[in-house]
């Protein structure tokens, strides 16, 4: 895989810390040239100054469809025509059972998670598809999480669980609608990663509440409780780990089987009930 990065002009948004950071690291320490767009500008600039390389900060908000389109054409003039492109930026609120979460977070959580991934993809996509079609390795990875393939046991985190879902969705019709073109697609379902998701809240825009960081003995409990959690760092190497295998679906804990086999029971299920009442229709 470190053939492929070399030289090669990748994008991570949500590269300002945790996974994204950890993977704009990963990409550089194998030759690519990173660039790191993030919401808190300040902090992307930061992180491509601690990776050197070449690296460049970028201030972006995947939310923002004009933002993305800027973030697009600035990585163009400074670094190249993108060909790995990581829709990695994602927010997340926790404890909220969906019949009592507050339709602004409802709507921050979908805007971000979803709609920016969809803005990542539709401005990079010229970029990733020109790179393939001239004979370089391309590809879309796409955040997704442990909430992407199943319900998992314990949090409330229904909205959130949500979006991922719908991250899933997009990563399928993505290989579909790419099949042919060289540009690979993946999603990476991590489990809990100790990062600062928790706070998710410090960078809200305004229009979704604004900013609105954790603080006391509620933010120390937070990052004391996330930071019994992986590093980054691993799941980096294993996303980078599964793209180097072609791996659509990139699961990084093997408990998430639990879960993810309760909806295919159910599925299966429900597919058998379907084959009894269509044949006793026909």
């Amino acid at each position: 895989m470190a053939s492929e990065f070399e030289g090669a002009c990748t994008v991570v948004t949500g590269g300002g810390s945790g996974i994204g950071l950890s993977l704009a690291k990963a990409l550089a320490a194998r030759g690519a040239r990173v660039a790191i767009a993030d919401i808190d500008g300040a902090r992307a600039l930061a992180a491509a100054e601690e990776i050197g390389h070449g690296a460049r900060g970028y201030l972006c908000d995947v939310s923002d469809r004009q933002s993305l389109a800027a973030l697009a054409a600035d990585v163009e003039a400074h670094l190249g025509g993108a060909s790995f492109v990581f829709a990695n930026a994602g927010v997340c609120i926790h404890g909220s059972p969906l019949h009592e979460t507050d339709p602004a977070e409802f709507d921050w959580l979908f805007d971000v998670n979803v709609r920016g991934t969809f803005n990542t993809i539709h401005a990079f996509a010229p970029q990733v598809l020109a790179q393939a079609a001239g004979g370089r390795p391309a590809r879309f990875v796409l955040t997704g999480s442990e909430n992407s393939v199943g319900l998992p046991f314990q949090g409330v985190m229904t909205a959130y669980t949500a979006t991922k879902h719908a991250i899933m969705a997009l990563a399928d019709g993505l290989r579909r609608d790419l099949e042919g073109s060289g540009v690979g697609v993946s999603i990476v379902c991590p489990g809990p990663v100790n990062t600062g998701l928790w706070d998710s809240r410090r960078s809200r825009p305004d229009r979704f509440g604004g900013n609105a960081p954790l603080a006391g003995e509620e933010a120390h409990a937070s990052a004391g409780f996330f930071a019994n959690f992986v590093h980054p760092d691993e799941t980096a190497r294993l996303c980078l780990e599964g793209m180097a295998n072609d791996e659509f679906i990139i699961i990084t804990e093997p408990y998430i089987r639990g879960f993810a086999e309760k909806r295919h029971a159910e599925v299966q299920a429900a597919l058998a009930l379907a084959d009894e009442r269509v044949g006793s229709r026909t």
